[in-house]
């Protein structure tokens, strides 16, 4: 896939499909019908479907995994990302009560329109063999889940993607439509707002750092590039291991001359206490089982994201890393701005001398 960094897999019900494909539009919903009654989501799940949104650049590849009523689900694929995300209540999709305004728009992949333009798919089940076989290494699962929110949206590596563009070439001619695909891409409508000005109350939920984050590590922010490198892949809630369904907040990835440098990120709203310390250490712990990682080369760094620390915790992060062992620490203190809608960031603690003690 060249440049691009990493993927997308959006989850569609196959009611809402033939119009997603052919407008070149999604959306993600707002809230959930409840006892009759259409309520809008609270502020940690409206936040967490914008962290999911918000890290994609125009050219990163998506597929779809469309949810099948009458026949197997599938996962459809390759097309890529045409425009920022955004945000629009104008009517695209019928349905009484959703509209989906957290949207992006998207077109055939130009290197695959052969496959976009017969719809080419491969099943659930082959995906969950990728899974098995630990070819797709960031999920565990396709499906929602009470511990991940209302996730129908899930970044995932180039090399993922990869593994799924090999798939649907495999079975191309059994898993195809026979008519060509209709494609009338539709414009970005004026009355579109970029999403990540719909990020608010950071200081107040984790999930509103985790947007900004993503937000700023897709638009290459000098600083944070600075702090943890030249980033060639990132994704958030990242599935940690093989042995437990803990999921990692971001995962940043340098990739230089086959070494990998992986950075697991955790945030925290208020100050990251030896709790925190113990839990990205644990998790620094996990990653390394991954069948990814060469542990005789690759590098672990653990990065944690809070309003404060814990003095014990800058104490031991500085002693850990003068100590020269493949698992430094870096502390990154955010400063909430405009109200809530912004932040600037500054290292207490760095693994190679950026900025240390700013």
């Amino acid at each position: 896939m060249g440049d691009i960094m990493g993927a997308f897999i959006c989850s569609i019900s196959d009611r809402d499909w033939e119009t997603t494909l052919t407008k070149g539009i999604y959306g993600n919903k707002i809230g959930r019908i409840r006892q009759g009654f259409y309520q809008e989501f609270d502020p940690k799940t409206k936040y967490s479907i914008i962290r999911d949104l918000v890290g994609m650049k125009i050219g990163d590849v998506v597929f779809f995994h469309v949810l099948g009523r009458d026949k197997p689900s599938g996962v459809h694929g390759v097309y890529n990302v045409r425009g920022d995300p955004f945000y629009d209540k104008s009517i695209i999709w019928s349905d009484d009560f959703e509209i989906f305004p957290y949207r992006f728009s998207f077109r055939p992949h130009p290197r695959y329109t052969y496959l976009c333009d017969h719809d080419a798919n491969i099943g659930v089940t082959d995906f969950y063999e990728l899974i098995e076989s630990r070819r797709i290494w960031s999920l565990a699962t396709l499906e929602n889940e009470v511990n991940i929110e209302a996730r129908s949206v899930r970044k995932i590596g180039e090399d993922e993607a990869n593994e799924i563009i090999r798939l649907l070439h495999r079975d191309f001619r059994q898993r195809r439509r026979r008519e060509r695909v209709g494609f009338n891409l539709i414009q970005l409508p004026i009355s579109a707002i970029p999403l990540h000005n719909e990020i608010g109350d950071i200081g107040r939920y984790e999930n509103s750092i985790k947007a900004l984050l993503m937000y700023k590590i897709a638009k290459r922010d000098p600083y944070l590039l600075r702090v943890f490198g030249d980033i060639t892949d990132f994704m958030n809630e990242v599935f940690i291991a093989q042995t437990t369904r803990k999921s990692i907040d971001i995962l940043c990835i340098n990739r230089v001359e086959g070494i990998s440098t992986y950075i697991i990120a955790e945030v925290k709203t208020g100050k990251c206490d030896i709790r925190s310390l113990s839990q990205v250490l644990y998790y620094m712990d996990l990653f390394k089982q991954k069948d990814l990682v060469d542990i005789n080369s690759d590098i672990i760094v653990g990065c944690l994201v809070g309003r404060a620390f814990d003095e014990h915790v800058i104490e031991y992060s500085r002693a850990r890393n003068k100590q020269g062992v493949n698992g430094s620490l870096i502390l990154l203190k955010y400063h909430p701005s405009a109200n809530g809608r912004d932040a600037t960031f500054s290292q207490v603690v760095g693994w190679r001398d950026v900025n240390e003690g700013a």
